[in-house]
């Protein structure tokens, strides 16, 4: 148990609020395992005067959510991140796992990333519905630009953020900017969508690869022609387990760079 202002939080608890800063976007200055700075979406804000912190009331545990520096509205704060008041309070009853829907604007502030920029035929991100919930269709497209299929963003928090439509199968997220790639002589390999829309904005090569444990070796074919091959290495078992996935494909020796995030 970790104690925070004399108060007792489970595991289970502290991991819910973890979850529920991922909406605030970074970067977020984390104080204690209860008390977080984030960036205030509502006004502006360039230094964290967002408090987030967790509490405890009479119905249990509860975030408070207060702007610091603009007396931003409570409302307007919580439609920005994508939250509703109810969604501050733990749920005993075990309904936290539940996808909260998504929307391409709550996306974009939780990324740090332009909607513009996200919607824009470069990305051709769409707010839709799945699973009864808003979500935010993510096009994956062939070599030539082609549309093959789509993946969808139900959450911002939980184990389940992106989910697929059953029976589709699963390829490298990018694969119409390798010529990019090509003429740049590198392409950096993420895991995931978000990274690469991260590495796109700023004008770095990337190609996704849909978790970790989706690596096919029959997808070097893919990279042909790029003479550096940079797998991202996050600091976490999906991360390992890409690396040693990638480095063991034999159509990619000599041409991997590891880069590899410090814990």
């Amino acid at each position: 148990m970790v104690t925070a202002n004399n108060l007792n939080f489970s595991p289970e608890v502290l991991e819910w609020y973890r979850d529920k800063l991922e909406h605030f976007g970074d970067p977020r200055i984390e104080k204690s395992p209860t008390d977080t700075d984030a960036l205030c979406p509502v006004h502006g804000d360039h230094n964290p005067s967002l408090g987030v912190d967790l509490r405890q009331n009479g119905r249990g545990p509860k975030i408070l959510v207060t702007c610091r520096s603009q007396d931003c509205e409570f409302e307007e704060i919580l439609n920005a991140v994508g939250l509703k008041p109810g969604d501050l309070y733990y749920a005993q009853n075990g309904s936290n796992g539940k996808p909260h829907g998504c929307t391409v604007a709550q996306y974009a502030v939780a990324k740090g990333l332009p909607e513009a920029f996200l919607r824009s035929d470069e990305v051709a991100l769409e707010d839709i519905e799945w699973w009864g919930v808003p979500a935010v269709e993510i096009p994956y497209a062939d070599e030539e630009g082609e549309y093959v299929l789509s993946r969808y963003r139900i959450s911002l928090i939980g184990d389940k953020k992106v989910v697929s439509k059953k029976g589709d199968s699963v390829m490298p997220y990018g694969l119409n900017r390798l010529d990019d790639a090509r003429e740049a002589g590198y392409v950096l390999l993420v895991e995931g969508e978000s990274d690469c829309h991260s590495a796109w904005h700023r004008g770095v090569r990337a190609l996704g690869i849909p978790g970790a444990k989706n690596w096919r070796p029959e997808w070097a074919f893919y990279l042909e022609g790029i003479p550096e091959v940079i797998p991202a290495v996050e600091p976490d078992g999906g991360g390992r387990e890409l690396w040693e996935k990638v480095s063991s494909t034999e159509a990619l020796r000599g041409r991997l760079e590891k880069l590899e995030f410090p814990r």
